[in-house]
């Protein structure tokens, strides 16, 4: 009779644990929830930081000057009427220069600025493709050499220019290439009309951040540049042929023929040259703390399921009951790494960092997990699993072609290692 009895009564206790297993679980699904919201705001707060910091770039581009596009030099040669003016270009066009660059500090950004003397040089001659009546239209005793950068500030000097081996004064007279003012002076071009040829020479002094851009105006144009930036990028319509980068600096040619170019060697306008992206390098110092932090920050959800998911494997195995406020301060924790991550990487190198912010978060979570379970074996097993899903995390952060790939296959890992750790719960009788 009494084992009668008693049958029920074990039935209804193993309903009582299972359903409180069931709602144990539920609350911390929820509190996982519940953490996105931080997340959200830490994500906020990269942005906001990634907008003062392009912020206080954008100050320091007016301050010091920004990027910077030689345009010419070219001839300009007026006809009897507007419709008849010319710009003609360059036959051979060669710019060498040092871009010498140096740390500009507003607040706590540090920004790379350069300075860049180039020396420009080439020859005009009569293009084959001008035709004898738009000869008869033209005024060449009027005719004006123009050269322009997009910012007048950026002259650190007067550029001094040798045309037909005679020194000749630029000024701003109010001439315009393409969109920017250009300084110009006005010469003699009759050797070109005799069918000779005319050399130049133009000394640039300039500064500016960011990027500086050269429009290839030659019908065979050459660039040789040299600078002590360790990080350029290559860009514009044309890569260098050669180059060679260093943690000391780079070196890059370039050759681009009139073939290459999206405009002739004789304008009607000057507007086409505002059209070309031209030959560009890019020297501004990569600041990818903020991308690097957004990129880890989509983990978080994931690291904050995992680790819940253990320390309720502990909970149940050791027979320890942990709180849902205490699950909650875990995922705190787990979010401020975030917060901390982003601070260090912006006063020193984000590999660094990650290291101080994750060792700090998993030494956190480790010694809250021995004063609750009083025990280190289910501390050092949530630790562990911490330790594993940092290291994978910055491995991917490190990756850029890959990281989808990678990420597919650990998170595979993952899932197949806890169906194989769960294998043997029997969860009708767990807790």
């Amino acid at each position: 009779m009494e084992n009668h009895i008693s049958t029920p009564q074990v039935r209804e206790s193993s309903l009582n644990k299972n359903g409180r297993i069931a709602v144990k679980l539920l609350i911390i699904f929820i509190i996982s929830l519940v953490m996105l919201i931080p997340q959200a705001l830490i994500m906020n707060m990269i942005d906001e930081r990634d907008n003062t910091e392009s912020q206080a770039a954008a100050e320091i581009a007016d301050l010091w000057g920004s990027s910077c596009c030689l345009k010419g030099p070219v001839l300009f040669v007026p006809g009897d009427s507007s419709a008849h003016n010319l710009y003609l270009l360059p036959e051979t066009y060669d710019v060498q220069g040092n871009i010498a660059t140096r740390t500009l500090s507003r607040g706590i950004f540090d920004f790379s600025v350069y300075e860049a003397p180039l020396q420009l040089s080439g020859t005009f001659v009569l293009p084959k493709e001008l035709t004898a009546e738009q000869l008869g239209h033209l005024r060449v005793d009027r005719a004006r050499i123009l050269f322009s950068i997009d910012d007048f500030r950026a002259y650190t000097d007067n550029p001094s220019l040798t045309f037909a081996s005679a020194p000749v004064q630029l000024s701003a007279e109010g001439y315009k290439l393409s969109s920017a003012s250009a300084l110009s002076s006005r010469v003699n071009i009759q050797p070109l009309l005799q069918g000779g040829s005319i050399p130049f020479t133009l000394t640039v002094p300039l500064k500016g951040s960011n990027s500086l851009s050269i429009v290839p105006v030659g019908r065979t144009t050459t660039v040789a540049l040299t600078s002590d930036c360790p990080t350029p990028s290559f860009g514009g319509d044309y890569l260098p042929a050669n180059r060679n980068v260093t943690p000391q600096g780079f070196t890059a040619e370039w050759k681009v023929l009139g073939l290459n170019r999206d405009f002739p060697q004789i304008l009607s306008s000057s507007a086409a040259l505002g059209n070309s992206a031209g030959i560009e390098v890019s020297l501004r110092v990569p600041v990818e703390q903020y991308q690097q932090t957004t990129r880890s920050i989509k983990y978080a959800y994931l690291v904050i399921l995992l680790t819940f998911a253990i320390v309720f494997l502990v909970e149940n195995r050791r027979q320890t009951p942990i709180h849902p406020v205490q699950y909650a301060l875990v995922g705190l924790a787990l979010v401020l790494f975030y917060t901390l991550l982003l601070s260090f990487s912006e006063h020193i190198a984000f590999g660094l960092s990650y290291l101080i912010a994750s060792l700090m978060t998993i030494s956190l979570i480790t010694l809250f997990m021995r004063a609750l379970l009083r025990q280190w074996g289910g501390a050092l097993a949530v630790g562990g699993l911490l330790v594993l899903l940092y290291l994978f995390i910055y491995v991917l952060l490190q990756l850029e072609s890959y990281a989808l790939l990678v990420g597919s296959l650990g998170i595979f890992a993952i899932l197949a290692a806890a169906m194989y750790a769960s294998r043997k719960i029997n969860w009708y009788q767990a807790g």
